[in-house]
């Protein structure tokens, strides 16, 4: 939608740059105001570029091969983790196929649907998580995944939509809190 640019486009202010947007005044927000600009607005490109990746390429399709980090396995799905995390726990709902969320039938959105409630729970559970985050992004690789980040409980900054910018700058969880926690997440999963 080339008119959507060219609104934002005209707000912008002498510099070129949007003003920042509420979500600043958050006190979540992970960033001291002062100093902090939005970049400015790229070009229009449509067609987009297709930044799928081939299934060779695709680090979900290695982490389905993997059964430390396959947590369950489902009729066209399956919900893995990532190796690490800075989160006490993160989980991906992925289709076992090189296929977008675009590709499910009603089928896979049923068993979709399921897995995020089940596996939501899962990490609810888990001893020390204060909530659970539900995204899906895709992150251009053309491999559906639906991502569940386990917010650590009693650590309210990190409340809300700036969850994974913050897990971003966390340490490292330790492989073994997380191995032990992805038993946890198998076994509510079986």
């Amino acid at each position: 939608m080339r008119e959507f640019l060219e609104r934002a486009q005209a707000a912008v202010g002498d510099d070129g740059r949007l003003r920042l947007g509420a979500m600043a005044s958050w006190d979540v927000f992970p960033f001291e105001i002062d100093g902090l600009r939005p970049r400015t607005l790229s070009e229009y490109a449509v067609p987009e570029p297709d930044r799928r990746k081939s299934a060779a390429d695709c680090k979900t399709c290695g982490a389905l091969d993997r059964d430390d980090l396959v947590l369950h396995t489902g009729e066209r799905l399956a919900v893995i983790r990532p190796g690490g995390t800075n989160l006490p726990f993160v989980a991906n709902i992925v289709s076992r196929t090189h296929e977008p969320l675009d590709d499910l039938d009603d089928a896979g959105h049923v068993e979709l649907g399921r897995l995020i409630g089940r596996t939501y729970g899962a990490l609810k559970a888990l001893v020390g998580i204060g909530n659970v985050h539900v995204n899906k992004w895709e992150n251009g690789t053309g491999h559906l995944s639906v991502t569940l980040l386990a917010r650590p409980e009693g650590v309210l900054q990190l409340r809300g939509s700036n969850l994974s910018v913050w897990a971003d700058m966390l340490p490292p969880t330790a492989a073994e809190e997380l191995a032990a926690r992805a038993e946890q997440v198998r076994a509510a999963l079986a």
